[in-house]
């Protein structure tokens, strides 16, 4: 199982959690989502996983579900 931190921009509320949550869920080998929301900047978002992750994966996972940008492994 990997663990992963990834800084994401764009998160602005309860809401975009959610957004963000479901949209990494939604990936098969991802097995929990954890956000550390920071409204005024990039938020700190955990994957755990079956397999780790790159950043243009989660990024491609989240570019159907708003103006997020992944800018890179924290």
């Amino acid at each position: 199982m990997a663990e992963q931190t990834f800084s994401v921009d764009g998160l602005r509320c309860a809401g975009c959690v959610d957004t963000v949550t479901s949209a990494l869920r939604s990936l098969a080998p991802v097995t929990s989502v954890a956000v550390d929301l920071d409204a005024d900047g990039p938020s700190t978002v955990r994957i755990s996983a079956e397999v780790e992750l790159t950043r243009e994966q989660v990024q491609a996972a989240l570019s159907g579900s708003g103006d997020f940008s992944v800018l890179g492994p924290s």
